[in-house]
């Protein structure tokens, strides 16, 4: 099988706690043909004794301040050399055979411009929540796509540039609207691709997220009108969400994890 280079990038800030188990994830991976790349926002916790202690299994890696999430995932674009590119963030990691099963199908597909699959949605403590599942392939109602899923072609990097700093919480839906807009061609695998621990920068700050991607859409030429009413939506859902959260969060209380896992597996959205 024709084996194309995949760059995996990890971007990290203090959270040394986690790093091991996302540098294991993609050193285990069934795939051989991988450059690794770290980027390090000057972690202060022994993020970067770690990285030094590893670095003969890393291909490239910088510590150095940053603007932040996505000026070092954009550092980490443009340290890349591979035909494919895919991120996984510290506290997250891939199944064993993520990449394999992405360059199968890029290997089949090879005008795909962003391949993307399903996530398991981890709690702050590492345990199952939920699967979750796009559930629409239209970017223009939001944000249907798991970005740590998403490996993304060189070319279209190339062409469309990486993340708009402008935006501090919703650039990667800025990025991936833009790529849909531009008509660059996306293909969904159904399949756990990534694993994500919640309580990330957008989660935690939800409301400024939905709201820059309110404006993320007038950006990409969408109407006020229209991205007014999208926010809207969103808020709702959100409400519905925070309600939902809370009755999970009181269920973790008094049922077993094992029952409560077997719970949140059969919940989508």
């Amino acid at each position: 099988m024709e084996q194309p280079l995949v760059s995996i990038i990890t971007v990290t800030f203090n959270a040394k706690d986690f790093l091991e188990e996302t540098f294991r994830s993609v050193w285990s991976q069934t795939y051989p043909n991988i450059e690794y790349i770290v980027v390090d926002g000057a972690s202060t916790d022994g993020t970067r004794e770690l990285i030094e202690a590893n670095q003969d299994k890393i291909a490239r890696w910088v510590s150095e301040p940053d603007k932040g999430l996505y000026d070092a995932m954009n550092k980490g674009i443009r340290m890349a050399t591979g035909e494919l590119i895919g991120i996984v963030n510290a506290s997250d990691y891939f199944g064993k055979d993520t990449v394999e099963a992405v360059v199968q199908v890029y290997l089949a597909h090879p005008e795909t411009g962003i391949l993307h699959g399903n996530v398991n949605m981890l709690n702050e403590d590492g345990s199952f929540f939920k699967l979750k599942k796009p559930q629409s392939d239209d970017l223009t109602k939001g944000m249907c796509f798991y970005h740590p899923t998403c490996f993304v072609a060189r070319k279209v990097y190339d062409k469309l540039g990486g993340f708009d700093l402008s935006f501090r919480y919703s650039a990667d839906y800025d990025f991936l609207l833009r790529c849909q807009v531009a008509g660059i061609p996306f293909i969904y695998i159904d399949k756990v691709l990534s694993n994500f621990r919640r309580g990330g920068v957008s989660t935690t700050s939800k409301q400024a997220a939905m709201q820059e991607a309110r404006d993320i859409l007038v950006k990409n030429g969408f109407s006020t009108d229209y991205a007014d009413k999208m926010l809207r939506l969103w808020e709702r859902k959100n409400r519905k969400d925070l309600f939902l959260q809370s009755g999970y969060n009181w269920l973790k209380k008094i049922l077993p994890t094992s029952w409560l896992n077997q719970l949140a597996s059969v919940v989508r959205g």
